[in-house]
């Protein structure tokens, strides 16, 4: 084990997460995602991971999270609530049954993010509180995070 770097101290979580996630057909990539990818990653050579710290994984290609609504989730959400929180999506001709039209959009495919902080053990936003995950962004450069990263 390594020792804790000084003026810091280890907070451990052991988190166990039990929910119902909605039937939903396999995850594919759509035309509408891979157009937000272009515009977001493919097309911007400043593309960089949101949280752009040292500790970003440089190997793997960005990755889009969804920032709203997961693909997964889709045939559970209530549309009306979605579009009090992204208002200024085109909601008027919105399909519900097909609801890649805002999942895989830029209103919701939005952050770009490598895929350690994306999907990542320990740092990634599907795996950490919300809390904790910011802190990656804002840290300073001599700020151990985990430690994987001495």
């Amino acid at each position: 084990m390594n020792p804790i770097p000084n003026n810091e101290h280890e907070q451990k979580l052991t988190i166990s997460v039990d929910v119902f996630i909605p039937n939903h057909p396999d995850r594919s990539d759509t035309p509408i995602f891979r157009a937000t990818h272009k515009k977001l990653i493919g097309s911007n050579p400043n593309a960089q991971c949101e949280v752009n710290n040292q500790h970003c994984d440089k190997d793997h290609p960005l990755e889009l999270h969804h920032s709203h609504v997961e693909w997964s989730d889709s045939l559970g959400v209530d549309w009306a609530k979605v579009a009090k929180i992204v208002p200024q999506f085109d909601w008027d001709n919105f399909d519900p049954y097909k609801p890649e039209s805002f999942i895989d959009s830029e209103w919701n495919a939005n952050q770009v993010l490598c895929k350690k902080h994306h999907t990542g053990l320990d740092h990634g936003k599907h795996f950490l509180p919300e809390p904790l995950w910011n802190m990656q962004g804002v840290q300073r450069s001599n700020f151990v995070f985990t430690p994987d990263e001495e």
